[in-house]
């Protein structure tokens, strides 16, 4: 029985389809990793899993079964992420800080995640726009919109909270 017909893939033609698929799938990821994730390691692990999966047999282009695993990978990435907490250290204007930063805390969780993901990254991390935007995969246009929606949601809640002027 052939390697093919085994299921198992010949170092040989996996580091080929490495060299072909790598920039495609490292794109991909790039566009959909979590931030707090480096895309050329999700890149890696579709690679590492792609050369350990017993089940691989050519059939058409192999770029879709690496996009599959992409995929998973970044979907792996993203549910990790989310078991995370982030604080976001800043100093509150007089008054009971603790109190304060709890009710941020509280309004930054009720954010949709991607505008809760740009505060984190623009304020949290520290990062400029073109840093966030490159972090999220958008364009800086993007990044600077969905900044400024979050901006603008967390001020509507701190003065319906009775937190800000």
């Amino acid at each position: 029985m052939s390697k093919k017909e085994t299921g198992s893939l010949d170092p040989d033609r996996a580091r080929k389809i490495a060299d072909e698929c790598y920039d495609d799938v490292l794109a991909y990821c790039r566009r959909h990793a979590p931030a707090g994730h480096e895309a050329a390691d999700l890149a890696q692990e579709t690679f590492l899993r792609f050369v350990r999966a017993q089940g691989y047999r050519e059939r058409g282009k192999p770029i879709a079964y690496l996009m599959r695993i992409a995929r998973s990978v970044c979907v792996d990435a993203s549910r990790e992420k989310r078991l995370e907490t982030v604080s976001l250290e800043f100093e509150v204007a007089d008054g009971d800080c603790t109190g304060r930063e709890a009710d941020l805390d509280l309004m930054l969780a009720q954010l949709p995640r991607e505008l809760r993901e740009v505060v984190e990254l623009r304020f949290g991390s520290e990062l400029g726009v073109g840093e966030v935007a490159r972090a999220l995969g958008i364009s800086r246009f993007a990044a600077r919109r969905r900044i400024n929606a979050a901006l603008k949601k967390l001020e509507e809640d701190l003065k319906e909270g009775g937190l800000y002027g």
